[in-house]
């Protein structure tokens, strides 16, 4: 039997105070938290891309950032598919021509590139730039979360324990699945190595990447506000925060770490240059 407005109106969340809480949360989430990273992880890869041109050569990034480069282009077309885009022309990874002048009339110093278009008018393809900018941050993060997962389980299964209740984060369960695994110096090696390979040429999103991001913010906003919004309303927000804040929590581990190596190759090639030059 359908409800009348009166009793529909009751089981109505309309409580501000919550709807504003709820919304906040959601913008950190979504929003500020993912920002910072991307910032701070573009800022101190590109730093390093710098220093390796200028110290060793434009072939340089491609010798030691291959895998971060074939990733950070793969997501790059991945995500263009799965937001409808067409896709014009794909290069995952190339040699840079220095010598030669590219489609921008500069020098061709591209190392990959995804050239893809899109139906304006279509919202959902518009939106989707947003993510087609992003996706490396995010396709590089999961990399490293997979080979965190194949080669050091122990740690995989620790940030697993610790997200089980984003608002109340089990840091004692993230220390208790730490250890037990064979071959640690092994498994270590190989895991910083990569993770090594994959910030150099992984985390750096360019001019254009933000530009097209630009493109699908405002629309991105609209949506999770609306969502949000009204799932408070139906009081039906619970779930969706708990997954939401456990997304982002997990992200932001993988990305802490991803920053962390990113850093200490910065400081690799600062050294490496301070010892050529000397």
């Amino acid at each position: 039997m359908a409800r009348s407005p009166t009793c529909w109106s009751k089981e109505m969340n309309t409580d501000l105070t919550v709807i504003f809480k709820n919304l906040g949360i959601v913008g950190l989430n979504l929003l500020v938290i993912p920002f910072i990273f991307v910032t701070l992880l573009t800022y101190l890869n590109r730093d390093t891309k710098k220093f390796l041109a200028n110290g060793f050569g434009v072939n340089s990034e491609l010798y030691l950032g291959f895998i971060g480069i074939f990733f950070h282009e793969l997501s790059h077309l991945l995500t263009a598919v799965l937001f409808g885009h067409r896709i014009d022309r794909v290069r995952l990874l190339k040699r840079p021509h220095p010598d030669r002048v590219g489609a921008d009339g500069q020098p061709d110093l591209a190392l990959g590139y995804v050239n893809h278009t899109w139906n304006q008018r279509n919202w959902y393809q518009t939106i989707g730039n947003l993510f087609i900018g992003i996706a490396p941050i995010f396709g590089c993060a999961a990399v490293l979360l997979g080979l965190t997962a194949l080669l050091i389980p122990s740690i995989f299964n620790g940030m697993l324990a610790l997200v089980a209740d984003p608002f109340n984060l089990n840091w004692q369960g993230f220390s208790q699945a730490l250890g037990g695994d064979t071959h640690p110096f092994i498994r270590w090696t190989i895991m910083i190595l990569l993770s090594l390979n994959i910030s150099i040429g992984g985390f750096d999103l360019s001019a254009a990447d933000f530009a097209n991001s630009r493109i699908g913010l405002i629309g991105f906003i609209g949506i999770i506000t609306a969502v949000t919004v009204i799932l408070t309303m139906l009081n039906l927000a619970d779930g969706f925060l708990k997954v939401v804040a456990a997304a982002i929590t997990l992200l932001a581990l993988v990305l802490g770490y991803s920053l962390f190596v990113s850093f200490l190759t910065n400081l690799l090639v600062r050294l490496g240059l301070q010892i050529k030059d000397h």
